[in-house]
């Protein structure tokens, strides 16, 4: 197949480069982004530049570059990507391309926090409170400050004080008020795939995070876990990739979001036995079954290191 990856000046699209490029399903690995100042080259057989997906030209300029590649599949792991291609779905407005991605139901609450929250509330499973930052005020403090909108750890702030919450208020008035939960050490990211024959697969790591990047990891077994991403993935009737992050504490596992996308820890786990990227390509593109098998032990340690490489162009 000839594929796409879209984003790959992001992590998450190079680490799917890395993947991709030893697949047997591969013959010709394309990526693309907004500009060329990244590793790409280094991975992919060819990069092309390509729009930002507020660019009324984006989808135009990917169908054109589609076309001349004779893409058989587009792995798109941006979230302003994945957000446009999934709002024009609604009306049938997206081009007809072989994308590849989890299923518009996820895409819908997991990049809209407040959604995410309700959804969790309504199942009855632990979740720490969220608000609306201009409907309500804060519970208690500490509380976290962070966009509604999107996935991952960017933009959350500590908000320790009724004033620091009044002043982020007019700030940040579409943002959400969520509860602290204080313990680094009990924060998890599972890896949570829906395959065609209805059945969902996880894989659980205890993670540890410097500048909102996952750089330690510990493959764990958690029954309770398991079993609160099985019922998220049934109720969303999940198909593709989504990433569930929570913490421990006396209530259980709480839930605190769900990223509808290929997640930071793709490489990790697809070095374990958890090939999301690979069974995506098989099921939504070849219509092949698929399997999983874990090939290392609960326990099991991962960490992630950067490299410097050195290039011409």
């Amino acid at each position: 197949m000839n594929i796409l990856v879209t984003g790959i000046g992001g992590d998450i699209g190079i680490g799917i480069g890395r993947i991709l490029k030893n697949s047997e399903y591969v013959d010709n690995l394309i990526g693309c982004d907004v500009h060329d100042e990244h590793a790409g080259s280094l991975i992919f057989d060819r990069c092309k530049t390509v729009p930002n997906a507020t660019q009324p030209e984006y989808l135009d300029l990917l169908n054109e570059l589609a076309a001349n590649e004779r893409i058989d599949a587009i792995v798109v792991t941006s979230e302003p990507e994945l957000r446009l291609i999934s709002n024009l779905n609604v009306n049938n407005l997206a081009p007809k391309l072989p994308f590849v991605m989890a299923n518009k139901g996820a895409m819908d609450i997991g990049f809209d926090k407040l959604k995410t929250s309700t959804l969790i509330s309504q199942m009855q499973l632990p979740n720490p409170w969220t608000k609306l930052v201009e409907n309500e005020a804060p519970l208690n403090f500490p509380c976290i400050l962070k966009s509604r909108y999107g996935a991952g750890n960017q933009n959350v702030y500590v908000v320790k004080s009724a004033e620091e919450a009044c002043a982020y208020r007019n700030l940040f008035p579409n943002y959400i008020w969520q509860e602290y939960l204080p313990d680094d050490n009990t924060e998890y990211t599972c890896g949570v795939y829906g395959s065609n024959d209805g059945t969902f697969r996880t894989i659980i790591f205890r993670r540890r995070l410097v500048s909102g990047c996952t750089s330690f990891a510990e493959l764990v077994e958690n029954s309770e876990i398991e079993s609160i991403c099985k019922k998220i993935a049934q109720k969303l009737e999940l198909k593709g990739s989504i990433n569930i992050q929570l913490r421990l504490d006396l209530r259980g596992p709480m839930v605190f979001e769900i990223n509808p996308r290929f997640s930071s820890t793709v490489v990790m786990r697809h070095k374990l036995g958890f090939c999301d990227v690979e069974w995506s390509l098989q099921e939504q593109i070849l219509g092949r079954g698929t399997k999983y098998n874990l090939l290392y032990p609960v326990g099991t340690r991962l960490c992630k290191i950067y490299d410097e490489w050195i290039y011409n162009t």
